[in-house]
């Protein structure tokens, strides 16, 4: 396997006026950027192919390679820093590498000078490794990218501990995403028992391993040190500090607690208690959080949860009674701001759930009270975006920064919206369709780049309110909705678009038309996307649609509501059930 890479340096234009100009006849001239690198890029090739200008020389394997202090430096703090001292290479021009290999050195300097390096296989570690040595950032990330994407179960500790020996970072932090994710399969894997003490702590005490069962943790520490120590010794300390005893069922603890490494055992030391991933699963959260008045004049709050893998529907904690309140799930919390309170006024509060204590927490107040708004997610950033007042539409955004706890003011909405489709897709913000009053409604799109804090009008056909949206496979699919066309807002019985990361329409993937669904509440759970729906029967039916499939599917569970109301819908990590009731303070609600 074999892969090529390019790299353009970034150029330094200099837009100083001669001497003889004045400020105000003065006429500034910038070279094309493009032209200029390709011209400086086949400049060096010239100079590396033919030898010329050279002043020194790298010796390795009986090899010489003839190059230019300059261009060295210019990519390497290792060159530049020999070059600029008093080192006996940069008095004599001479650079000695015998412990490396000439056809990495030729490798290496080939992508210096012309931006392009063939990784393969067999030449990624050493490649790696020097680049390393060398600091020169640019190779290594090269093979980096190149690693991470031939990663698998037979080298994906060998990548690991290649990247912890280097302390890359990024090539770590990949593989120790695979590891864990992985980690079922991997746990008989004849690498896994030539790790390091340090390596096999680091990777069973990781919160991200998918796993449902501790006792399987423990095994995999068990096989490790049976392999590596002499006769029955017990486990060490630094070893057992890793098994979670508090996630294990009374059965599964008590056949750990036979070995007799556990007899001097100090509770105090076991970690503190957290799930690791693979002890979650996941739930579509219906949020409906209005009061009702059911049988016997009783009053309820519904939030509710359903479980496609089991097509079961779950209680959890209430909150306070509200209508229309817009939600995110990140992990195993779920995001809960603005809506409409019981008396009619616009709330600006903004609460979290946690399903692992299952209980709300208050977290601090928007900036602006809002309904009929959405709320998104990037990274630990909440996005509130437009709505109403009760007074007014808005075209404010406030973003809450999770790691400093507070919210702040981002910049306007080109126009007033509320009732838009929305969806996050690499980092953008996709706000599809609504109103900009009761009555007009907007044609096209809004993109926010939330690394820029810019707005980007992109005009399309569409047409649509009070729609669903969805990101998947680096499209955003937009989800039933009512059709304004017309100029009068009207069920669509078959609105499904697919839009680019550019926001334009795109042809493929096709989506079958929906069943009779004008307000959908849409959410992507696994390779699925999930269609809560209200529809002019009142039928409250869950739909689902793949990728590829050619209609809806309906789930033989409806919503569990007798009345329609708006409501939104997210995907949550819950704990396993299994598991709940060894979650220490954990709330109970029935």
């Amino acid at each position: 396997m074999t892969d090529f890479y390019y790299l353009l340096p970034a150029m330094e234009e200099s837009c100083n006026p001669p001497l003889w100009c004045t400020d105000d006849d003065a006429e500034f001239f910038s070279e094309d950027e493009g032209t200029l690198q390709c011209a400086v890029i086949q400049g060096l090739r010239d100079l590396y192919f033919t030898d010329a200008l050279c002043d020194v020389t790298i010796v390795t394997e009986g090899r010489r390679f003839l190059c230019h202090r300059v261009v060295l430096a210019s990519v390497s703090p290792y060159f530049r820093a020999m070059f600029t001292s008093c080192m006996v290479e940069s008095q004599q021009g001479e650079v000695s590498l015998l412990d490396v290999s000439a056809s990495i050195i030729e490798t290496i300097l080939h992508f210096i000078y012309t931006g392009e390096a063939a990784v393969t296989l067999d030449n990624v570690e050493d490649l790696f490794t020097v680049s390393s040595r060398l600091q020169i950032t640019a190779m290594q990330e090269q093979c980096s990218r190149f690693l991470i994407k031939t990663l698998n179960n037979d080298n994906c500790f060998w990548t690991y501990r290649l990247a912890s020996t280097h302390h890359h970072s990024r090539l770590l932090e990949m593989a120790m995403k695979y590891i864990s994710c992985h980690i079922t399969s991997l746990s008989d894997h004849e690498d896994l028992l030539h790790l390091e003490l340090g390596e096999i702590i680091k990777i069973l005490s990781s919160d991200q391993l998918m796993v449902s069962s501790e006792l399987s943790v423990y095994h995999m520490a068990l096989s490790w040190w049976k392999a590596n120590s002499s006769g029955d010794s017990p486990l060490p300390v630094e070893l057992r500090r890793v098994i979670r005893l508090q996630l294990m069922l009374p059965h599964e603890r008590e056949e750990v607690e036979k070995d007799r490494s556990w007899e001097e055992c100090d509770l105090q030391e076991l970690p503190q208690f957290r799930l690791r991933q693979g002890m979650f699963e996941n739930w579509i959260v219906d949020v409906n959080l209005q009061v009702r008045t059911d049988m016997g004049n009783s009053y309820a709050v519904y939030l509710k949860a359903y479980d496609p893998a089991s097509n079961e529907w779950n209680k959890l904690t209430p909150l306070e009674p509200m209508r229309n309140p817009k939600c995110v799930a990140l992990g195993n919390h779920l995001y809960m701001a603005g809506g409409v309170m019981e008396d009619g006024s616009i709330s600006k509060a903004f609460h979290v759930y946690d399903s692992v204590t299952n209980d709300w927490t208050k977290f601090p107040s928007m900036m602006s009270p809002r309904d009929m708004h959405e709320l998104l997610s990037f990274q630990e950033k909440l996005y509130a975006v437009g709505g109403s007042d009760g007074e007014k539409i808005l075209d404010s955004m406030e973003c809450f920064d999770l790691s400093k706890h507070r919210w702040s003011e981002l910049s306007k909405l080109p126009y007033p919206l509320h009732s838009f489709a929305s969806a996050q897709l690499k980092g953008k913000l996709y706000i599809i369709g609504g109103e900009t009053t009761r009555v007009y409604s907007i044609k096209g799109l809004l993109i926010y780049d939330t690394a820029s804090d810019i707005w980007n009008l992109i005009p399309n056909t569409i047409h649509v309110g009070c729609g669903g949206a969805v990101a998947m496979d680096n499209k955003v699919f937009v989800i039933g909705g009512y059709d304004y066309s017309s100029g009068n807002p009207t069920p669509d019985t078959s609105k499904c678009v697919v839009l680019d990361e550019k926001g334009q329409v795109c042809e493929k993937p096709k989506v079958p038309q929906l069943p009779e669904i004008f307000s959908a509440r849409v959410t992507r759970w696994g390779e699925r996307i999930y269609v809560f729906s209200e529809n002019v029967n009142f039928s409250n039916n869950i739909y689902y649609w793949s990728p590829g499939a050619s209609r809806w599917n309906r789930c033989t569970k409806k919503r569990p509501f007798r009345k329609i109301c708006v409501f939104c819908c997210v995907p949550l990590q819950v704990p396993l059930r299994k598991l709940s009731h060894l979650i220490p303070s954990r709330s109970s609600f029935e």
